[in-house]
């Protein structure tokens, strides 16, 4: 069976639109008004829910819209959640997340060399290390880089390395949403339920507005595009498209920072950011296809588990010796694991607009180095 047959044509754009925007609905109701959503917050149903239809095969896992949220929509959403972000406060709180995220890949290049071990693979031994090594530190865009760089062209054996890399990073996702929620590990961090709701700051806020001003949303938006086309241009100036994100993220804390009269102006700007962060987060959890590893095989999906709880494990244990708040561990860990969209995203839906920044900045130090300790792990088991 094609892998990408399904009830919803991947071509019918206003059909999975409408189902797409649904399910971000369906989250933040149930975070509103459930228990259940109370307690696993309004991303990880809508996560979950999202990935049930999809290995249903009820919508498609690879789609336009999916493409397209990706591309055009996520970075809108960035100017959008920084255009109020104080960087007094941004550069006070970064500085852990950076410590986070710097413990967090020594733990995944432990966790590689012990997946190595436990689960043998034979002739593809290095090149899965260099592989998985790369995606886990800044996302998958180091994968493709390693790929490429290692000559490994096995387009069946990657296929299934992709599926496996996007199923345990959603379950590690969800893992990190809840992770402050977990009871044991607020006790080992000494952090209260009181403190937990102060931490969350707008995830339990019911994502309302007393007043939208229809002409300030609109500033906020069309200026959040105006960003992203100067951000993308002067990253083809200096020859690194894939800057583009951070050139866009320093012109909205300029005008944050220093044009405020401008943001005052702005209506529902942070909202509208929450609002595309789900889309984005529903999109990339459409994607996690099992039947891709029903049919080729499990052995990828315990490799990438295994080095994802050893991170997690080695993270959570030595931060809290380090002394860095649970917060800084969630969003370093979420920029090895899934890089700069999704440190983003998590800091945004989890309501901590002071690290959204760290989050990028972390994530895009991640990409920087990823492929190259993806290179040095295959070079060292090859």
């Amino acid at each position: 069976m094609e892998n990408n047959v399904s009830l919803i044509s991947p071509d019918s754009d206003l059909l999975l639109w409408g189902v797409v925007i649904g399910i971000v609905g369906l989250g933040f109701w149930a975070e509103q008004k459930t228990r259940i959503g109370k307690t696993l917050t309004g991303i990880i149903v809508a996560m979950s829910f999202t990935m049930l239809l999809s290995n249903l095969k009820i919508i498609p896992t690879s789609a336009p819209v999916y493409d397209s949220i990706f591309s055009g929509i996520l970075p809108v959403a960035i100017p959008l959640l920084l255009f109020r972000a104080d960087l007094r406060r941004i550069f006070g709180d970064g500085g852990p997340t950076l410590s986070a995220f710097l413990i967090g890949t020594t733990g995944i290049v432990i966790g590689v060399s012990l997946a190595t071990v436990l689960v043998p693979l034979g002739d593809l031994s290095a090149v899965a290390a260099g592989l998985f090594t790369a995606t886990y530190t800044g996302g998958s865009a180091n994968f493709a880089a390693v790929a490429v760089a290692t000559n490994f062209n096995d387009g069946a054996t990657l296929t299934s390395m992709i599926a496996a890399d996007v199923i345990a990073t959603n379950f590690q996702t969800m893992l990190l949403v809840a992770l402050p929620g977990i009871a044991l590990v607020r006790k080992f961090y000494g952090t209260t339920v009181a403190d937990l709701a102060a931490m969350d700051g707008a995830a339990h806020v019911p994502f309302q507005l007393k007043e939208l001003n229809m002409p300030g949303l609109c500033l906020a938006v069309a200026l959040a595009y105006l960003l992203v086309a100067a951000g993308n241009t002067a990253a083809e100036l200096i020859g690194n498209s894939a800057y583009g994100i951070l050139f866009a993220s320093a012109f909205a804390l300029i005008i944050g920072n220093f044009m405020r009269p401008v943001v005052e102006r702005m209506s529902g700007d942070f909202e509208a950011g929450i609002f595309l962060v789900f889309l984005f987060l529903v999109a990339l959890a459409a994607g996690a296809d099992v039947w891709i590893l029903a049919q080729d095989g499990p052995v990828y999906l315990i490799y990438a588990s295994i080095i994802l709880a050893v991170h997690t494990l080695f993270l959570v244990v030595l931060a809290r010796f380090m002394k860095l708040d649970i917060r800084a561990v969630v969003i370093g860990s979420t920029a090895c694991v899934g890089g700069v969209a999704s440190a983003s995203a998590i800091a945004s839906a989890k309501g901590w607009r002071d690290l959204i920044l760290p989050g990028i900045l972390v994530g895009t130090f991640g990409n920087a180095i990823g492929t190259f300790l993806g290179v040095w792990m295959w070079t060292l088991l090859n």
